[in-house]
């Protein structure tokens, strides 16, 4: 969590979908409401999946994750930050596992966003959140970062809403770690690397090992040359090598179900990795279950550290977050 203390960051938000459902309270979970739980949750997921509209909202947003522990007792109550595995719906991210529950910390808004539409420009207000970073999967290494902002007035255009309500970011992250290599060069550049390069490496050796199989496959499925004898003599070994194809095929499929390796990532500060782009959504109950309604996406752009009064440190720590960064 430590790493995006006192980093500003710099978003692009794209709210392009459908108008979210209406809020509701219906969280009663008694015998009598069980049925009208539902249908309710029959008809959020008939009716409330994300639709894209020919328009889009797109909002330049600066932020600061910061030091400050969240005081605010309602924020650091929020189920989605907390881990809450029960209000999870986050397709940012490629497990199942619950967090661990870990402190919030304050998010500010460091700008106004604008945007234009028919009646001029017209601006957004937003004030403060909270954020987390929690490791949810241990196999995989991977963190839930999740963080939110209040928008108390909303924002509108054409046929697309963004609602005056709590807005929630939901993405996820990886750590870097420096490499293991004795060679002095690469030790002093501090190379590093994450779990999401070791699969992609992992992925790109099973690849070219699958290939060589196939080319093996193939010459004995092809040779006509061999008569009967000779054919049954091959056998076992052409099984062999179907086991191994198998075998190869499925660790493949593993790696591409739990790991993001064609999704885009961008370098973050202080060794971290992150989903280049986002889910932008808000919440809503139904069925006595919560939900996290889809409106659009954002993606990172830039990150840099807050100095503060002109702290020479923080400016080392800029210039080392940007060896590492492509």
């Amino acid at each position: 969590m430590s790493r995006f203390h006192n980093i500003r960051c710099k978003l692009f938000v794209t709210i392009d979908k459908t108008s979210p459902p209406p809020v509701t309270t219906t969280t009663s979970t008694t015998d009598n409401n069980n049925d009208e739980n539902a249908v309710a949750a029959a008809n959020y997921n008939e009716n409330f999946s994300p639709i894209a509209t020919g328009s889009k909202l797109g909002l330049p947003l600066d932020i600061q994750f910061t030091s400050s522990a969240c005081t605010d007792f309602e924020m650091n109550n929020e189920p989605l930050l907390q881990g809450d595995s029960t209000t999870n719906n986050d397709p940012t991210t490629t497990t199942t596992t619950t967090a661990a529950v870990s402190p919030l910390f304050s998010l500010q808004p460091l700008n106004k966003p604008t945007f234009i539409t028919h009646k001029g420009q017209q601006s957004v207000k937003i004030t403060p959140g909270a954020y987390s970073c929690q490791l949810s999967d241990v196999s995989t290494q991977q963190y839930f970062f999740r963080f939110f902002l209040d928008f108390p007035e909303g924002a509108s255009r054409n046929d697309v809403i963004l609602p005056a309500e709590r807005v929630y970011f939901m993405t996820a992250c990886w750590m870097m770690m420096e490499s293991g290599s004795d060679d002095e060069e690469e030790k002093n550049t501090k190379k590093k690397n994450s779990v999401i390069d070791t699969a992609r490496q992992w992925r790109d050796e099973f690849q070219m090992s699958l290939t060589a199989l196939n080319i093996k496959i193939d010459e004995l499925e092809q040779d006509d040359t061999v008569g009967l004898v000779e054919r049954t003599r091959r056998f076992p070994h052409y099984m062999e090598l179907l086991k191994q194809r198998q075998k190869l095929m499925g660790q493949i499929d593993m790696l591409e179900e739990r790991f993001p390796l064609e999704r885009p990532m961008v370098h973050g500060p202080n060794g971290t990795l992150l989903l280049k782009d986002g889910v932008v959504a808000v919440k809503r109950v139904f069925g006595g279950k919560t939900r996290y309604h889809w409106i659009g996406t954002f993606s990172f752009r830039d990150f840099c550290l807050d100095y503060g009064d002109d702290d020479d440190e923080m400016r080392e720590k800029e210039q080392a977050i940007k060896k590492v960064m492509p």
